[in-house]
């Protein structure tokens, strides 16, 4: 099959990532000639090899991150990004999966791959995004996770993205007793009331008496939310 043939089949499937079988279904030959016809493409700079058996048209990291390991999605300070919740940039792709996976660089951007428990894989959706599909949090899952693991996105950024009216209360309620940590539903509790919103009734039963840090990466402060079990070590204006 001619290069531009092949490339105007390989777009009408939307995928980012394309594997070896998709080309070889593709052209319709065996995996050995299928080798060689990859390794003509890339010489041509039609195609590029993202990890061993791995390929993409673009070298965009947003399309090709999520779309690496299945299953995963992109999540934290990066959702926010997408959804428009915060106007920093990235330089680092945080992407939620079920195994370990070594972190990878593409066009200076870190992809990083976050190992959460499977039944904490939950709260995403595929959409598409630069006439590609991409596996992304919900916003409901992209708070959730960062009150998790504050350690991929300031409590600062996941307070104002609460303030967005594209956020359901329900459901953030939701993912956040899912997710089966007493701390997160303190963190989310705490900001919320913040924002005016009074999850209280719908969590106390989860909640322990032990003062846990609003911020784990500040060190402890003098003031206490005795309604939350909080430290509350970080204000927001």
């Amino acid at each position: 099959m001619q290069a531009i043939a092949f490339l105007k089949e390989l777009e009408k499937l939307r995928k980012p990532v394309i594997l070896l079988n998709d080309i070889a279904r593709i052209i319709g030959k065996n995996k050995e000639y299928t080798r060689i016809y990859i390794h003509r493409l890339k010489e041509r700079g039609l195609i590029k090899e993202i990890e061993k058996g791995k390929y993409a048209l673009s070298d965009d990291p947003f399309e090709i991150s999520s779309n690496l390991v299945f299953p995963s999605y992109i999540s934290f300070i990066t959702t926010y990004f997408i959804y428009g919740f915060t106007t920093q940039i990235p330089v680092v792709i945080h992407i939620v999966c079920s195994r370990p996976k070594m972190t990878i660089c593409l066009e200076n951007i870190e992809i990083n791959f976050i190992t959460f428990k499977k039944e904490n894989i939950f709260g995403y959706k595929r959409e598409h995004f630069r006439n590609k599909y991409i596996f992304i949090a919900e916003p409901e899952k992209a708070v959730v996770d960062s009150l998790y693991l504050p350690k991929y996105c300031p409590i600062s950024e996941t307070y104002e993205a609460l303030k967005s009216k594209g956020i359901s209360q329900e459901r953030i309620i939701e993912y956040a007793l899912r997710m089966n940590s007493i701390v997160t539903l303190k963190r989310l509790g705490y900001l919320m009331e913040l924002n005016g919103i009074d999850i209280h009734k719908k969590v106390k039963h989860k909640l322990n008496s032990r003062y846990d840090l609003l911020n784990p990466f500040i060190k402890r402060s003098q003031t206490n939310s005795s309604r939350w079990k909080l430290n509350i070590n970080e204000v927001f204006e």
